[in-house]
C-alpha cells in the first residue's frame, strides 16, 4: 500500500514539485497557526500566498506550458492552432500599440503607422501568451471538472484514453498515474498566472510607456521642425492632418537605438495649430 501511494505521487517534474511544495508550505503551517496562534494565521498565509505560492504556481505554469507547446509544435494540428493564435495575437498587439500611442500623444493613432508596426511587433509575444493562456485555462478547467467526476472510479481508463488521444495527435507525451494528480494543479496555476500577470500589467505598461514607448514613438514618427513658424526650429514634431501638429519638448534627439540626447528627460507631447512656413 505504501509503495503504491509513493508511486502515485512520484514525479521529477520541476513544476509539480513547485506546486506540491508551495501548497504544503501554505496549508500545513496555516492549519497549525489557525488552532494555536490565530493572530498570526492571516499574517502568515497572506505573506506565503503573495511572495511564495503565487510566484511558484506562475513559474510552474510557464514550465508546464513550455512542455506542452514544444510537444504540440511537432504536430500538424498544433501548427494550425498556433497559426490561428498568431493571427488573433497580432490583431490584439496592434490594438495595444494604438492604445499606447493614444495614451501618450492624445492623438489619433492612425497618423502613426510606422510606430504602430514597430510597437505591434514588440507586443506580439505578450499578446500570444495571453491568448494561449486564456484558451488553455478554459480547456484545463473543463478537463479537470470531467476528471473530478470520473477519477475516483476509473483512473486507469483515464490514463488509457488520454494516452490514446496523445498518440492520435502524435504528441510525444505519456501520462502516468501521478501525472493525473499533476493535471489538477494546471487549471489553478493557469488562473493564478493569468490574474497575477493581469494585475501587474498596468504597472508594467506604465513603466514601459514612460521608459521605452515614448522614445519609440518619437524615433519612428517625429522629425525636427522645418514646417511651422510658431514652433522652435529643430523641435521634434509630427504633422497631424491639414493644419495641426503634435509638438514634443525634445530638440536634441540622437537618431540611434541608445537615445543619449533624451536619456534623462521625460518626453511630453502637445497638439497645436501649425502656422506653416510658406
Amino acid at each position: 500500500m505504501l509503495s503504491t501511494i509513493k508511486e502515485f505521487f512520484a514525479t521529477k517534474k520541476t513544476s509539480y514539485i513547485l506546486y506540491i511544495t508551495s501548497t504544503a508550505i501554505l496549508f500545513i503551517p496555516s492549519v497549525i497557526l489557525f488552532f494555536t496562534n490565530p493572530q498570526y494565521f492571516k499574517l502568515y498565509s497572506d505573506f506565503v500566498i503573495k511572495y511564495f505560492l503565487i510566484p511558484a504556481y506562475s513559474i510552474g505554469f510557464i514550465l508546464d506550458m513550455f512542455s506542452v507547446i514544444k510537444s504540440l509544435w511537432k504536430t500538424f494540428i498544433g501548427k494550425i492552432i498556433y497559426s490561428i493564435f498568431g493571427y488573433f495575437a497580432f490583431t490584439f498587439s496592434q490594438s495595444l500599440a494604438k492604445q499606447s500611442i493614444y495614451y501618450i500623444t492624445n492623438e489619433n493613432p492612425d497618423f502613426y503607422q510606422t510606430s504602430i508596426q514597430f510597437l505591434s511587433a514588440m507586443y506580439l509575444i505578450p499578446s500570444w501568451i495571453i491568448y494561449v493562456n486564456y484558451a488553455i485555462s478554459i480547456i484545463m478547467v473543463m478537463s479537470t471538472l470531467a476528471l473530478l467526476l470520473i477519477m475516483p472510479f476509473k483512473i486507469d481508463k483515464i490514463k488509457f484514453f488520454i494516452n490514446r488521444f496523445f498518440t492520435f495527435m502524435h504528441i510525444d507525451i505519456e501520462i502516468q498515474k501521478h501525472n493525473i494528480i499533476h493535471l489538477f494543479f494546471i487549471p489553478i496555476s493557469s488562473m493564478t498566472f493569468f490574474f497575477y500577470s493581469m494585475s501587474i500589467l498596468p504597472l508594467m505598461s506604465k513603466m514601459i510607456d514612460d521608459i521605452f514607448i515614448s522614445k519609440a514613438i518619437l524615433k519612428y514618427s517625429y522629425y525636427p521642425n522645418k514646417s511651422c513658424n510658431n514652433i522652435s526650429y529643430g523641435t521634434y514634431i509630427k504633422l497631424i492632418g491639414a493644419n495641426k501638429v503634435s509638438e514634443t519638448n525634445i530638440n536634441n534627439f540622437d537618431n540611434i537605438l541608445l537615445s543619449y540626447g533624451i536619456s534623462n528627460k521625460k518626453i511630453t507631447f502637445e497638439t497645436k495649430i501649425c502656422d506653416k512656413i510658406k
